[in-house]
């Protein structure tokens, strides 16, 4: 009886901690969420800073990208056999060495993107582990309530992120972003006390496969910035390792036989496309605003802030009227909705409103599109192989986003590149021509849902 009575204790002592450690958790989610949208905002003041061209600053965020699509996979096999404790801690500990290795080699642009590589693999850790720790840890019924917080936290940290980015770079300077950064290390002593020590299992991460998975990304990345064939030769080389990898080793992190799947292999290509504009228009939006109309980065800011709350809103209501339309007619309208919002921008691009209102719609389609198309993305591979799914679409996502800053900065530095004829000012032109540019990808991305997936669905 007493044993009995020691061990009901223990298990409300350990139940008493976990309830503790989600708020602690969710506010380390929101801090890194914050962090890394506060860097991609002030890539316009590095570039000035370091007097470099468009392509090589947006090295600092489609490298950055990169390892956040990749670190999500790695964390999520880790904690199958780590403990989320750890790995927190762990990561805690990378955001700050890369925050300090920012600060102090401040001065040396290379340094600057392995600090902000090295930040963002700690970085990773919270925004992949605090859904993995919820979804381990809690019972059925509060899981809901705690996802559905990282969904209003990813919006308020844009908020805040970018708010944070703007007003520090223009009052202080965008390096204090990296002490900024060091706050994360106040949660630590929390994590340590909070959340439960779990034994260790056997280490099961395939080393390999992300290997190749990464390589086969860069060498996309170098070719569309460098358009070398060196790089194109070495991007189908890894391309062609990986499938050979995942096709003969019962260890990887994915299986070929997902590639089998049509619908799945259809749905990965438009989420790969359709989320290389995404980050695109928004890396691109500041230097916009402060090439042509001279404004600082606290007024571009505070200008970003309808389009993330009203985004926020619209998020919040979209699995509601994805019920009602069905996901097919949603995707469609999203897509739809891309395309008016990069055309207004690139036809109204002398005006400071218009270019607001494209911001706004912009950033609303794309929060309407995300519940919908993620789940006719889950819904191509059985429960048990959902996990696996959605750590591959988010490494997409990344990737894809990384990719289309990329060839967006690409085209920033071609300053003959003007299509509009109607449009005076030849900076104006140039960015008028790149939102052109982002909508016809955007078409091709509907163009592709419709061809693969939209007309094969009944009504």
């Amino acid at each position: 009886m007493y044993m009995t009575g020691q061990n009901a204790s223990a298990m409300k002592s350990q139940e008493y901690s976990i309830k503790k450690a989600v708020p602690v958790l969710l506010l380390l989610f929101l801090l890194c969420l914050v962090i890394d949208g506060s860097f991609k905002i002030v890539s316009v003041d590095i570039a000035k800073d370091f007097n470099i061209s468009a392509t090589m600053v947006s090295w600092q965020a489609t490298l950055a990208g990169l390892v956040f699509g990749i670190g999500a996979v790695v964390y999520a096999a880790l904690s199958d056999t780590i403990s989320i404790r750890r790995l927190i801690s762990i990561g805690i500990v990378i955001i700050c060495v890369g925050s300090v290795m920012g600060f102090v080699f401040q001065h040396s642009y290379t340094m600057v993107v392995i600090s902000r590589v090295l930040q963002t693999m700690g970085l990773t850790s919270a925004e992949t582990l605090y859904v993995i720790f919820v979804t381990k840890q809690l019972p059925l019924n509060e899981q809901k309530k705690f996802l559905g917080l990282s969904t209003s936290s990813f919006a308020l940290s844009q908020v805040i992120g970018s708010l944070t980015g703007g007003f520090v770079s223009t009052y202080f300077h965008w390096t204090t972003l990296f002490l900024v950064s060091l706050v994360t290390l106040l949660i630590l002593p929390f994590i340590l006390k909070y959340l439960p020590k779990e034994e260790k299992r056997g280490l099961n991460v395939d080393v390999t496969g992300l290997f190749l998975v990464g390589t086969t990304a860069a060498t996309l990345l170098f070719y569309i910035t460098n358009f070398n064939t060196i790089y194109l030769i070495a991007f189908i080389v890894a391309l062609v390792l990986f499938l050979t990898y995942i096709s003969k080793s019962s260890k990887a992190f994915i299986s070929l036989s997902f590639f089998k799947n049509k619908q799945f292999i259809s749905l990965l290509s438009i989420v790969f496309v359709i989320y290389s504009v995404q980050l695109a228009y928004i890396f691109l939006f500041p230097f916009l605003l402060g090439n042509i109309f001279n404004m600082r980065l606290d007024k571009i800011s505070l200008l970003l802030i309808p389009s993330f709350v009203l985004a926020a809103t619209v998020g919040a209501l979209s699995g509601k009227v994805a019920k009602m339309l069905g996901s097919k007619q949603c995707i469609m309208i999203a897509m739809t909705g891309i395309t008016v919002s990069l055309l207004v921008g690139a036809f109204f691009i002398e005006s400071s409103f218009m270019l607001i209102i494209s911001m706004i719609l912009f950033a609303c389609s794309y929060a309407f599109m995300y519940a919908p198309l993620i789940d006719s993305y889950v819904g191509t591979v059985g429960k048990e192989k959902s996990g696996t799914a959605i750590g591959f679409y988010n490494l997409i996502m990344g990737v894809g986003a990384s990719i289309g800053i990329a060839y967006t900065a690409v085209m920033m530095d071609k300053p003959s590149l003007q299509l509009l004829p109607n449009i005076n000012n030849p900076v104006a032109s140039v960015y008028s021509t790149i939102l052109v540019v982002l909508s016809l990808v955007t078409l091709f991305s509907l163009f592709l849902y419709w061809v693969l997936v939209g007309r094969l669905i009944k009504k």
